[in-house]
């Protein structure tokens, strides 16, 4: 005999096993976040690891891997986890971002500068908008194109929601051998803003050999 007031709470009960499973995996993935951040890179990896045997790997475990990747300066290997995530979710911003990071460190400057104004001209998030005018202002600086430098500096004003006025003024300063401005911009930044917001835009600094520490793993 049916009993209908069974089958809806045996239905309740795989619900929220469900429920909480998911719940799980993604305190796992919040976990493997905050050890990448600290600079626990193995033992994010084995979160990330537990998280996607349990469930198919999204965007953001895969942006993850790359990051990890990125971090230990396993480019290509990071360029491959970015690449998959964005597949997975193309309406990710991160792995579209970090691709032009991972040319940016391997100097290819022209496929960088293609990724960041694609992307550039993709997002209308502000955040996310100045962080790829930063990364075009850092590709023309390194490039050396004066010119160019010059219209992507004038391209990020003041305020930003963002470190990246503050850092493009260090920038600047920094191709144009003025460390003691650049180094006072920096230190506004980080009266301004949260540690954990700053390191993405130290990364191409110290890349450049302007800054001497290097900085902790980077997060957006």
């Amino acid at each position: 005999m049916f009993r209908p007031f069974v089958f809806i709470i045996g239905l309740t009960i795989v619900f929220r096993i469900a429920s909480a499973q998911t719940a799980d995996l993604s305190d796992l993935l919040e976990a493997a976040k905050m050890d990448y951040a600290n600079g626990h890179l193995d033992a994010a990896m084995a979160k990330l690891d537990q998280r996607d045997k349990a469930q198919r790997a999204s965007g953001d475990s895969l942006d993850l891997r790359g990051s990890i990747a990125l971090e230990q300066g396993k480019l290509a290997l990071a360029a491959r986890e970015f690449s998959e995530a964005h597949k997975l979710q193309p309406e990710l911003f991160a792995p579209r971002l970090h691709l032009g990071d991972v040319d940016l460190r391997e100097k290819k400057y022209a496929e960088a500068r293609e990724i960041y104004t694609k992307l550039a001209s993709d997002t209308n998030i502000l955040t996310s908008s100045e962080r790829t005018r930063y990364a075009l202002l850092i590709v023309e600086l390194a490039s050396k194109d004066e010119t160019a430098a010059k219209a992507a500096f004038g391209n990020i004003k003041f305020p930003t929601e963002t470190p990246a006025y503050y850092f493009a003024e260090a920038a600047w300063a920094f191709a144009h051998h003025d460390e003691s401005s650049a180094k006072k911009w920096i230190a506004t930044a980080r009266d301004i803003f949260a540690a954990p917001t700053l390191a993405w835009f130290e990364r191409p600094l110290y890349d450049l050999g302007w800054l001497k520490e290097k900085p902790p793993p980077t997060t957006l």
